[in-house]
């Protein structure tokens, strides 16, 4: 019993220790908990803001909470606002702008449509119930301006936030969002007139995510892992509006919607977040220039203020802000780079000039910083470095190992994560499992900073110590070792320089090598720079650097004597062969023209001339490995032709056959070619849709849907299908898959056939 309890406590605290690693972030709404937000609950719910090591409250809004004022006193790190947060702005509160949900806002003019109100010059001497607060309501009032009438022209009422008032005639018109109000007006059977601010030219932004200058300046980092996993978060939303609707209603139904007037929400939402057309999240600054220019217009702000630049106030991965005393410190100082030149493809000596993948990394950081007084210094003698930088603060170096940080030195952010591979011959199998190497005889270079790490975490490896990769490189020619262990992109050098064709990357190690750099403890300013510009580095950049040394092979001056004497009897040998070739030509041709016709009876349906099942399930099971290695979306869709046995019984098997063959032309050349697409059997098909998400392979399957049923097959009856599409996940096999996806065709078979069923 005492043990059980111990365990218990044990686990408890455990949680707890956990619970603490979480950095602790607030997010204030400007309104109450609906599909409104439902990027940042997607977030929560889903792990995103945890696996960046965050612990996000989303709180609530109240009457009582000044949302800008909130987050910029620090009661709150993030918020979401209107597009007034551009007045905030102009009056010189410092707001960041970090991206805007919803690219046309979704708050409109609702009347009756008896009242026979259609334009919003129609509104004078009307009465119009809208919120208080002018800047919200700046593109209402902008629209009506906008059509000639005055503001005093209109009798505005205090909003009540009760529909009824607008039902009853207590008012004529009543301010709404698109996402709300309609919907209850239509399940009341009640007819109403729209009027929006984005038809009459003023397209405001909605559902704005913003923060304070201070976050930004101060952490960086930490903007942008929120940023990131908020997006992610909204991203997942739209694409599966259903399930976040019940998590909404299961879980933040403070206002006790209905999951119908959730998912209504979503979809409406959706489409003003014109996620379709790739515009999720964008701030597009010449709007907002508009938008500035608007706002004094209307009389927020002094006529003659400053305009504050867009980019001092719009978000920017590629965008640093700097204090003063960080822009005097670039301005002033000179900092330079100590970096050895012989540790290819990191850095290395071309053309006299130090490169390398470090080296690329380093002009990077100093351009994202703009540091016009930076230098390159060869120190090739890693303590000499060390010691220069404990005594010069503005001199770097790159981190070799865990011993460059001392109580004088400290390390930057990660750089880029290098991996840890292995290289052994062509023939020898990819190492899927490191196990697999217990008690083979692995090359490994003992001076690297992995050495020990690698070592004490594989103990059953037999590692044979070399002093280079060269050495490494000849125990496994001689065959004496089984594979050699070093960084990738220095595997991939080697193999390349080297001419090594006989030798491929064979595995990697889950351990990985984070690229640092190391600075003087003291210059808190240099590391913040440092740290400000490596947040900035993108996947892109990543992968345009390291792909640049992945292939260098260098050209060497050719002894042409020799090269005659190895030419002139190759030729002869050509010749002979060449000549051996003709004689064999037609016997080979013969042969592939055998298996060819053997891989089409095998792969190929006979009367469809698609893929038949056997060459689909194999192609299937493919893309799975594919998707799970890395990570990858796949989508399949499964379709059935509806009441084709009575083509066939009423019309005769050649029209059945007819109508197969067209369907299979039809959606052949309305996929993409990296889509597979096969005959599954009888009447039923599959398409294999790589890279693609279920919600994107649902409006395919419309698209294709109403293809087919809008084309002639010429049998004088209509054709129709029924379609089913769902996505592979993490914990899915495929018969899991098929499973699901047959449920969801057969599901629409049962409930009125031509129509497709996403799940």
């Amino acid at each position: 019993m005492n043990l059980i309890k111990i365990i218990i406590s044990l686990t408890l605290f455990s949680s707890i220790l956990s619970a603490q690693k979480l950095e602790k972030v607030s997010i204030q709404l400007d309104w109450l908990h609906q599909f409104q937000f439902a990027g940042f609950y997607i977030a929560k719910e889903k792990g995103y803001y945890k696996n960046q090591g965050f612990d996000v409250s989303i709180k609530e809004y109240n009457s009582d909470i000044n949302v800008v004022e909130d987050v910029l006193k620090k009661k709150s790190d993030y918020g979401v606002g209107k597009s007034s947060l551009i007045i905030d702005r102009l009056e010189n509160k410092k707001v960041v702008l970090l991206n805007a949900i919803y690219q046309t806002s979704p708050m409109v003019l609702i009347t009756k449509k008896d009242l026979n109100i259609t334009k919003p010059s129609e509104l004078k001497n009307k009465k119009v119930m809208l919120t208080s607060d002018a800047r919200s309501a700046a593109s209402i009032n902008s629209m009506i301006m906008s059509q000639g009438l005055e503001l005093e022209d209109i009798n505005f009422q205090k909003h009540s936030f009760n529909l009824d008032d607008l039902i009853n005639g207590k008012t004529d018109a009543m301010g709404c969002y698109l996402s709300n109000e309609p919907y209850l007006l239509e399940k009341k059977g009640i007819k109403y007139n729209v009027l929006n601010p984005s038809d009459y030219g003023f397209d405001f932004y909605g559902g704005i995510f913003f923060t304070s200058e201070d976050e930004l300046m101060n952490h960086s980092k930490r903007v942008r892992k929120i940023y990131r996993a908020t997006m992610r978060g909204w991203e997942y939303a739209f694409n599966n509006i259903e399930e976040t609707a019940k998590i909404i209603y299961e879980k933040y139904n403070t206002q006790n919607k209905s999951l119908e007037s959730l998912i209504y929400e979503g979809q409406v939402l959706k489409k003003l977040s014109k996620i379709e057309d790739g515009l999720l999240g964008k701030l597009d600054k010449n709007k907002i220039k508009e938008m500035q220019r608007l706002y004094i217009l209307l009389g927020f702000g002094d006529k003659n203020i400053k305009i504050p630049k867009v980019e001092d106030f719009v978000y920017d991965s590629l965008n640093i802000l700097y204090s003063l005393n960080q822009k005097k410190y670039i301005k002033q100082t000179k900092i330079k780079l100590l970096s050895d030149n012989n540790f290819p493809p990191f850095t290395m000596m071309v053309d006299n000039k130090v490169q390398g993948i470090e080296i690329d990394y380093w002009k990077l950081i100093a351009k994202r910083l703009n540091l016009k007084n930076s230098e390159i210094e060869i120190v090739n003698n890693s303590k000499k470095s060390l010691e220069k930088i404990k005594k010069n603060p503005n001199l770097i170096k790159y981190a070799f190992s865990k011993r460059d940080k001392t109580e004088i030195t400290a390390l930057t952010d990660s750089i880029a994560e290098i991996k840890i591979g292995l290289a052994s011959f062509m023939d020898t199998p990819y190492i899927s499992d490191i196990n697999e190497l217990n008690g083979k005889k692995i090359a490994i270079i003992k001076y690297t900073s992995y050495y020990k790490m690698i070592k004490k975490n594989y103990p059953k490896i037999n590692f044979v110590e070399v002093k280079n990769a060269e050495e490494g490189i000849l125990l496994l020619k001689e065959k004496k070792v089984y594979a050699i262990v070093n960084k990738i992109p220095a595997l991939n050098y080697t193999i390349s320089n080297k001419g090594l064709n006989d030798i491929k990357i064979i595995g990697s190690f889950d351990e990985k090598y984070d690229l640092k750099l190391v600075v003087n403890a003291e210059n808190k300013m240099l590391i913040n720079l440092l740290n400000k510009a490596i947040a900035t580095i993108s996947e892109k950049d990543r992968e345009s650097i390291s792909s640049k040394y992945y292939s260098i092979v260098y050209q060497k001056n050719q002894d042409y004597k020799e090269l005659y004497k190895i030419l002139i009897p190759l030729i002869i040998l050509l010749l002979f062969i060449f000549r051996s070739n003709r004689v064999m030509n037609k016997e080979i041709k013969r042969r592939e023209e055998v298996e060819l016709q053997l891989n089409k009876v095998a792969n190929i349906d006979s009367l469809t001339n698609i893929y038949n099942r056997r060459k689909m399930t194999s192609i299937f099971d493919n893309e799975i490995n594919r998707s799970k290695r890395y990570k990858r979306e796949l989508s399949i869709i499964f379709f059935d032709i509806d009441n084709f046995k009575l083509i066939n019984d009423n019309l005769s098997h050649s029209h059945g056959d007819k109508v197969l063959k067209s369907i299979s032309t039809l959606i052949k050349n309305s996929i993409r070619k990296t889509d597979f697409f096969g005959r599954w059997g009888g009447e039923e098909f599959i398409i294999i849709l790589p890279e693609t998400d279920k919600e994107k392979a649902g409006v395919i399957a419309n698209l294709l849907k109403e293809k087919i049923s809008k084309f002639d097959f010429d049998i004088n009856r209509p054709v129709t299908c029924s379609f089913g599409i769902t996505s592979f996940n993490e914990t899915d096999n495929k018969d899991s898959v098929l499973t699901r996806v047959d449920h969801a065709m057969y599901y629409v078979k049962k409930h009125g056939k031509n129509d497709i069923k996403v799940v």
